[in-house]
C-alpha cells in the first residue's frame, strides 16, 4: 500500500521586519521574514506563517532564491495592504463588521444597500438561484480575510 505525501501550499502575503525568526528553521536575527498563508488542499489560506528568504523560496519553488521572493513578497506586501483598505472601505459602506458575524439587523440592511446599488448582480443572483444574504456573507468573509493578511504582515516578533 503507498501512502500519498502532499507537500503544503503557500502564497504570498507580503513581507514584514516585526517578526525576525524564520518558522521553518528557526534562523533568528533575520532582518525580515516573507509572511505566507498556507493553502488547504482547495487552496484556502488556513494559517500564517514567516519564513526567511531562503526557506520561502524552496517551500514555494522559486528558482532564484531569496532575492527573487523578496521582490515578488514586496510587490505582495503593497497588494495585500490595497485589498485590505478596499476591505474595510466596502465593510464600512455596508455596515458590516471588519472580523465575526454581523447581527441580523446589520445583515439585513446590507442586503438591502446590496439590492439598490447592484441591480444588475441581484438579477443574476436571482435567476441562479443564489440568495443575496448568502452573497453579502460571502462579499463580508472575504473582505475580513483581506483585512486579516494585512494584520498579518503587522504581527509582533
Amino acid at each position: 500500500m503507498t501512502t500519498a505525501t502532499t507537500t503544503p501550499a503557500f502564497r504570498y502575503i507580503g513581507i514584514t521586519d516585526e517578526c525576525i525568526v524564520c518558522e521553518h528553521c528557526g534562523k533568528a536575527g533575520l532582518k525580515s521574514t516573507v509572511v505566507l498563508a498556507c493553502l488547504d488542499a482547495d487552496g484556502n489560506p488556513e494559517d500564517v506563517t514567516y519564513y526567511g528568504s531562503t526557506c520561502a523560496a524552496k517551500a514555494l519553488g522559486i528558482k532564484g532564491g531569496g532575492a527573487a521572493v523578496l521582490k515578488s513578497a514586496r510587490a505582495w506586501h503593497q497588494h495585500t495592504l490595497d485589498l485590505a483598505k478596499s476591505a474595510r472601505e466596502r465593510l464600512a459602506y455596508y455596515g458590516l463588521p471588519e472580523t465575526g458575524e454581523p447581527e441580523h439587523a446589520a445583515l439585513r440592511a446590507a442586503c438591502g444597500i446590496y439590492n439598490r446599488t447592484n441591480r444588475d448582480v441581484c438579477e443574476l443572483v436571482q435567476r441562479t438561484g443564489i440568495k443575496v444574504p448568502g452573497h453579502v456573507l460571502d462579499m463580508m468573509r472575504r473582505d475580513q480575510a483581506a483585512i486579516a493578511d494585512a494584520a498579518a504582515l503587522k504581527r509582533a516578533a
